[in-house]
């Protein structure tokens, strides 16, 4: 049976700032697992390369998995490479030999230099480090390699279960749901794809998060996952969960804070959840990468639904058509949508975000990305968010069509009253100029204010006018069903960049359109928007 060794702790550790050309000879640091070493002194802002090492007492085939590296990473097993890792924030998982059993030299080098896949002028901080937690587990000969877990019909609690076990040969297998009922079925040549009815299924929602557990048992293996029964759809204007209209309300979301980085601990993750759901909130958008395992599987368990999206920020022709980043994209694309098939809270996966979709050379990179993820996931709704608004010529391609709109900061003089007075004018503009026959959803909306910056004119960066704009932004969201809902940009500021052109130039080196400030300290919107969707629950319940 699996064994399975949790490897958070204290690692050796080792830094340079070189280009890493091979394992040093001796540590003489030491840091945690997880941690951003670029937080740490001497460390504190530099580029360069980290390496966290520790032993493992393992043997035979194994599985290593890890929940987020930055920016790039190279994996060693005993000084040999077992794995290059490209794609900051993707979770990781490496099947592979670890040899005869005994003590085994794991050592994880994480470089933070920004590279063609993180660019400096994105719009949020690049930590070098390792984010998330690591484990490792021994595997049985032959192991179950990966189980999908889709809604075929919610009506009737239907689902498909599509498994794989090592190797061609066929293997009787037992399907166990939540401990209790039992369905013998059978691997043909190490592949299993049945469809049927879970006993006493109920439906996962936002109300009511209920969770399956399905555990596979064959071979000298038994392997489980944790899947919700629902289904996502849309029927003109407006987003559908188990055929009810459902409006997204909530906020982007950085994993991020100005002492751990991007190395958030579970307990960080989960006050932030419990408030956002406390407000009245349904929705996060993870910006602009792929997410955390812990962060979805606690979505999964206090019903809050997900936009997550594979890295990409404002990439820009020729090079967004060129074969090396299309390429990059459909492998992200891939494995982001394989490693959070399970997650019921995923409500839309999403890619490239704010990309040249004006452009109708785009359109047939938007469609073979859009074509990769639905090949892998034939239900789930896909989008990009955009800013090319009326000039967009990819809304065509999605089945949500997300846009980035910023009245009241971006795209008009400024005048407190009067730009104000905009905002729900030029969201109602957009909206008519966009597809009819699909949701419109806005994807990113807001203004930066400074916590404590006060000021009875309303100026620009106070708390005041942010909490104006977005009360607009609300009103706007609940007056129709023109709109299927909002993520609000953002959730709380965040670390980004000091020097830079144009919108780069960020007051503190941070983006300062939280609701919160980075240490989650309410700003007056907060306290407004809590207001507003408490009197509209109160409303709701007397009609």
């Amino acid at each position: 049976m699996r064994q399975k060794m949790l490897l958070d702790g204290v690692w050796d550790f080792h830094y340079s700032s070189e280009e890493f050309i091979g394992i040093p000879e001796s540590f003489t640091e030491s840091l945690p697992v997880p941690s951003c070493y670029d937080l740490v002194e001497p460390y504190c802002g530099v580029r360069g390369c980290g390496v966290y090492r520790r032993f493992v007492e393992c043997g035979g085939m194994a599985r290593l998995c890890i929940e987020g590296l930055g920016i790039t990473a190279r994996i060693y097993w005993d000084r040999r490479i077992i794995k290059e890792c490209p794609y900051t924030y993707m979770p990781e998982e490496i099947i592979f030999d670890a040899g005869d059993e005994g003590c085994h030299e794991l050592v994880i080098a994480v470089d933070n230099r920004h590279n063609e896949q993180f660019r400096p002028n994105f719009d949020f901080y690049g930590y070098g480090g390792i984010y998330g937690s690591i484990f490792i587990e021994r595997l049985p000969n032959p192991w179950i390699e990966q189980i999908l877990v889709s809604t075929e019909d919610y009506t009737c609690g239907k689902i498909r279960i599509q498994a794989s076990i090592a190797g061609k040969n066929d293997h009787e297998a037992v399907l166990i749901f939540d401990q209790k009922e039992a369905v013998n079925v059978c691997f043909e040549k190490g592949g299993l794809d049945i469809q049927l009815n879970v006993p006493n299924y109920r439906l996962w929602s936002p109300e009511e998060p209920n969770l399956h557990e399905l555990t596979i048992k064959a071979a000298n293996d038994q392997r489980s996952v944790v899947f919700g029964i629902r289904a996502f759809s849309t029927h003109g204007r407006q987003i559908l969960l188990n055929g009810k209209p459902i409006k997204l309300f909530g906020y982007n979301r950085h994993e991020s804070h100005p002492e751990m980085g991007a190395a958030t601990p579970l307990q960080l993750i989960a006050a932030d959840l419990r408030m956002i759901k406390a407000q009245g909130c349904n929705f996060i958008r993870g910006s602009h990468y792929p997410q955390r395992r812990s962060f979805l599987d606690l979505c999964d368990r206090m019903g809050i639904m997900v936009w997550e999206e594979t890295m990409s920020w404002g990439t820009r022709a020729p090079e967004l058509h060129s074969k090396e980043f299309i390429d990059a994209q459909i492998e992200q694309a891939r494995k982001l949508t394989y490693a959070s098939f399970n997650h019921p809270c995923i409500a839309i996966r999403g890619f490239m975000n704010e990309n040249d979709s004006s452009l109708p050379e785009t359109r047939k990179v938007v469609k073979t990305l859009y074509e990769t993820i639905r090949s892998i996931d034939k239900h789930c709704l896909i989008s990009f968010a955009s800013n090319r608004y009326e000039q967009d010529v990819c809304t065509d391609l999605v089945d949500v069509v997300g846009m980035n709109p910023y009245p009241g900061w971006y795209d008009s003089s400024f005048d407190s009253i009067s730009t104000v007075d905009k905002v729900f004018p030029r969201l109602q503009k957009l909206s008519a100029a966009l597809p009819q026959d699909r949701p419109f959803l806005i994807t990113e909306i807001g203004c930066e204010a400074l916590l404590g910056f006060r000021d009875r004119l309303q100026a620009r960066w106070t708390e005041e006018y942010q909490a104006k704009v977005l009360l607009e932004v609300c009103r706007y969201v609940f007056s129709g069903d023109e709109c299927a809902g909002v993520a609000i940009w953002h959730f709380a500021d965040c670390r980004s960049f000091v020097n830079g052109p144009g919108i780069y130039v960020r007051a503190r080196g941070f983006n300062n359109k939280g609701v919160l400030d980075e240490y989650r300290h309410p700003k007056l919107a907060w306290n407004a928007i809590t207001d507003f969707l408490q009197n509209l629950k109160q409303k709701q319940t007397h009609e």
